[in-house]
């Protein structure tokens, strides 16, 4: 019995040691890392990251950093091969760092740099688990995705909708913004302003059950009548919707 024990424990160091030999040699084939993005220092600006990261659903609220061993519980626990566990099990964060992954790639891509393959990707993203926080791959969407087809980020975006800076927005509009950053076609605050007020309305609800902001702010916000700047003359012009079909267009499929 002594023996087994032994022969199994090295059996589990030796499969972990390769686990940390395969991502390493996975990820010295990635060209180049990307750098932390730039923090916000500024009071203001950091409240608007405190609101934006509190409506974010699922909410997430550190990165838990992988390891060999935590892909091998990760394993462990999905053996029963339950649906509802992929969700569970995945560390806290890796869907943030496997965008941010994804970002990089396609920046590289345009800088004429070969793709990272899906392999590397991951890999990627489980080194920014252990180098990045939460408020770094935050950020980091924040600062690179772009606004549906406007190539602008957040902080365009804020100027274009509201023609204000990202630190002047109020909860409102920080919702607001939030919403149409998710989905800007249906919820587009010139072509769609009900939509738009709904999915912001919700965002705020959601962030006050969960204790992020008082039921004062919530009221408040709620209260609060959006006001947008004139729409950029650059965005597409506002489909039309079918009739009977809610929230479709005319040209989307059925």
């Amino acid at each position: 019995m002594r023996w087994l024990v032994w022969l199994l424990g090295l059996t589990g160091v030796v499969l972990l040691a390769a686990l940390e030999v395969f991502y390493s040699h996975t990820l010295a084939k990635v060209p180049a890392l990307p750098s932390k993005p730039v923090p916000l220092f500024r009071p203001a600006e950091r409240l608007r990251l405190q609101w934006w990261m509190s409506m974010a659903r699922p909410q997430v609220t550190h990165v838990q950093p992988i390891w060999p061993w935590t892909v091998a519980l990760g394993v462990l626990r999905l053996i029963p091969f339950t649906t509802a566990c992929f969700a569970e099990c995945e560390p806290e964060g890796f869907g943030l760092a496997l965008d941010a992954a994804y970002r990089w790639s396609d920046e590289l891509e345009e800088r004429g740099t070969d793709g990272i393959r899906p392999g590397e990707r991951v890999a990627l993203a489980v080194w920014l688990t252990r180098h990045w926080n939460v408020e770094d791959l935050v950020m980091d969407e924040l600062q690179h995705r772009s606004l549906d087809l406007q190539e602008q980020d957040i902080f365009d975006a804020a100027r274009s909708v509201f023609g204000k800076e990202w630190a002047e927005l109020d909860l409102a509009s920080t919702a607001l913004l939030k919403t149409v950053y998710d989905d800007p076609t249906r919820r587009d605050p010139w072509c769609a302003p009900e939509h738009s007020l709904e999915g912001r309305d919700w965002l705020l609800r959601a962030s006050h059950e969960h204790g992020d902001i008082t039921q004062d702010e919530l009221e408040e916000a709620l209260r609060a009548q959006p006001l947008l700047a004139p729409r950029p003359k650059q965005w597409p012009p506002c489909r039309t919707p079918c009739r009977g079909s809610g929230t479709r267009d005319c040209d989307d499929p059925p």
